[in-house]
């Protein structure tokens, strides 16, 4: 989340648990491919007794420890978006976000994990409910154009790819931080709103 003051959320991050969890995400699907493997060929041999799937435990402790890590993920993550949603409702009276179709953004293959990693429906869906338990006001405004009109002079600078970061406006030679610039411009839409 990034501010029209300019304060800038650190972005989720729970490196040991990720990494962690996606070494036994491996492990549970090799373990899982060798207790098929071994179903099958007790099956083929018509042997008395033979294990379902369910009755290897390599492979159901690699699946336990998998979800371990994964619901520590999970947890770590909404403790983190509380936190944020929390700060945000009791400073301010009025929060202007965009509204983005998520789904539509997470088509691109490219995004779609950092965007779902983020859990950016979440943290819209806490800010909504908070706002009504403490009687603020939400306002979600269209995004359409946010980050190429400079906050200063309101002309559009054109589109610009996302590894730019940083731009001059061309017609008032004021210099933008994309994120930020962004931010005003949605503040400014959603104020134009009330």
């Amino acid at each position: 989340a990034i501010l029209s003051d300019g304060r800038k959320f650190d972005k989720f991050s729970s490196d040991y648990c990720e990494k962690q969890a996606e070494i036994w995400q491996s492990k549970s699907s090799k373990r899982r491919h060798l207790a098929l493997v071994k179903s099958q060929q007790d099956a083929n041999k018509k042997v008395l007794g033979a294990k379902s799937l369910s009755d290897y435990r390599n492979w159901q402790k690699a699946n336990v420890a998998k979800n371990r890590y994964m619901s520590r993920i999970t947890n770590q993550r909404d403790d983190y978006l509380h936190k944020i949603t929390d700060q945000l409702v009791k400073e301010y009276d009025v929060i202007v976000i965009e509204d983005l179709k998520i789904k539509n953004m997470t088509k691109n293959h490219h995004l779609a994990r950092a965007i779902l990693r983020q859990s950016w429906g979440r943290f819209r869906d806490m800010l909504e409910y908070k706002c009504k338990k403490y009687g603020k006001i939400l306002i979600k405004v269209n995004p359409a154009y946010t980050s190429r009109i400079c906050s200063k002079c309101g002309k559009d600078t054109g589109k610009k790819p996302l590894s730019v970061r940083e731009w001059d406006c061309l017609f008032c030679k004021a210099h933008h931080d994309r994120d930020i610039n962004a931010s005003i411009n949605i503040l400014l839409k959603g104020l134009a709103q009330l």
